[in-house]
């Protein structure tokens, strides 16, 4: 592939990563890590929102106030230390018809997490050309909170080569790539609506019981899974994942993480709305960990961004939470000499 790679360089033995949650320390293997510091933004987070608050016409919502809705530990320091993800691409694969559409928001949810980086905004299904396609796209990051059911592919043989197609190159990329957990589309008991059968295609996903990544999300259905790749899912106020969201499973639970999902800037009330809003502040995570540490790959970020999340739940990676809630500021300093 000819996507952006970034040559990791040094050998240090193994490094003590943790995030500041109750559960146990993970020890990890990061030889080969490359971990020298990156050149911080001389342009503080601070200035880059309020330009944003300005641009979007928001006079009564203030930078604090994003910082609030954000909910990422870590993240406000990040910006003051100037790491803003400066010099970092990441790529939004959504809906982005109008102003107003699904893309808009997933899209600055991901810029207020790392309002340094430069964004590349397509649509889901129009990265088909040699001049919009993940082969020759430079990203560092790749984000998607969209996404297509099991019966969609299984009616449109040309869409299920492109799924097929994107997810190939998903696993060859130097990019960290975050996806949306929930992408069953359900509400309440799941049941099938009137004239419809198969729930969608996810013959193996419960009615009755806790949705999982791997029954009930369509790209873990079609086998996307790779070291590059984190699964985003969402939690309340009260560190709950709502019944409509998907749970870690077993099958994917070393890929799972979770954080917060309120809109950002419009309606915003600090609620959980739904893994498509959780999936960019990972995302803008990843932006800021590689404009830190320059030299890490995509596949290196996953496990750094990981290993330093707040552990919930059962003690350690569970089938619930996985690795836990997001924590930039861990991610940004994981225990461990970085030099």
């Amino acid at each position: 592939m000819s996507m952006k790679i970034l040559i990791t360089m040094g050998i240090i033995g193994s490094v003590l990563l943790t995030g500041c949650g109750g559960g146990s320390k993970k020890v990890i293997d990061t030889t080969g890590f490359d971990k020298t510091e990156g050149i911080a933004d001389s342009k503080k987070g601070v200035i880059y929102l309020q330009e944003f608050l300005t641009a979007n016409s928001a006079s009564q919502d203030t930078v604090a106030d994003l910082y609030t809705r954000l909910n990422i530990p870590g993240v406000e320091q990040a910006h003051k230390d100037g790491w803003t993800g400066k010099g970092k691409t990441v790529s939004i694969l959504d809906v982005f018809n109008s102003s107003e559409d699904h893309g808009r928001i997933v899209s600055d949810i991901v810029y207020v997490t790392a309002p340094g980086i430069t964004r590349n905004e397509f649509n889901l299904g129009a990265l088909d050309d040699s001049a919009k396609n993940l082969k020759t796209m430079s990203s560092n990051v790749i984000t998607t909170s969209s996404g297509y059911s099991p019966s969609s592919l299984l009616s449109d043989s040309n869409l299920n080569k492109y799924v097929e197609g994107l997810i190939v190159d998903f696993k060859a990329s130097d990019a960290l790539i975050t996806v949306a957990a929930q992408h069953s589309n359900w509400s309440g008991t799941r049941d099938d609506s009137p004239g419809r059968t198969g729930r969608g295609g996810f013959v193996n996903c419960p009615n009755d019981a806790a949705m999982t990544v791997e029954k009930c999300n369509g790209w873990a259905v079609k086998g996307f899974n790779s070291n590059n790749l984190i699964y985003v899912g969402e939690v309340d106020s009260n560190n709950k994942i709502p019944p409509w969201s998907n749970q870690a499973g077993a099958a994917h639970k070393n890929q799972f993480i979770v954080t917060s999902s309120d809109y950002i800037t419009v309606d915003s009330d600090g609620g959980a709305h739904g893994n498509s809003f959780s999936t960019p502040r990972v995302a803008g995570a990843g932006a800021l960990t590689r404009h830190k540490f320059p030299n890490l790959s995509g596949s290196q970020t996953a496990t750094i961004i990981l290993n330093t999340a707040d552990d919930l739940g059962v003690e350690g990676v569970d089938d619930v939470y996985g690795h836990g809630k997001l924590n930039i500021g861990a991610a940004l300093a994981p225990i461990g000499s970085l030099h």
